[in-house]
């Protein structure tokens, strides 16, 4: 069983270029990833949770266009920026 902690995990995703969005709960942060100033893709983090467990990682993996594995090495760091975006290119996401 994996888990992620939140609070990680979002300092990570905003190194690997996803923003804040204007889109706000009490309960979630919302992100959104930008290329060429178009949205290409958006997930969110929990707030109330010490950590994400298995299914919340696979509803951001899906958000963000990964499997299980890739989410979890962008949001701990082996996976860099610049592999996420040849990835989302590769799948036709950056057009």
């Amino acid at each position: 069983m994996s888990v992620l902690d939140p609070k990680k995990t979002y300092r990570n995703l905003k190194k690997k270029g996803f923003v804040d969005s204007v889109n706000k709960s009490d309960d979630h942060k919302y992100l959104e990833l930008f290329h060429d100033d178009k949205l290409v893709l958006y997930t969110k983090i929990s707030h109330g949770n010490n950590e994400i467990g298995n299914h919340l990682i696979k509803q951001m993996s899906v958000q963000c266009h990964l499997d299980k594995n890739e989410f979890l090495d962008l949001s701990n760091c082996p996976l860099s920026k610049e592999d996420y975006f040849d990835i989302l290119d590769k799948k036709g996401l950056l057009e």
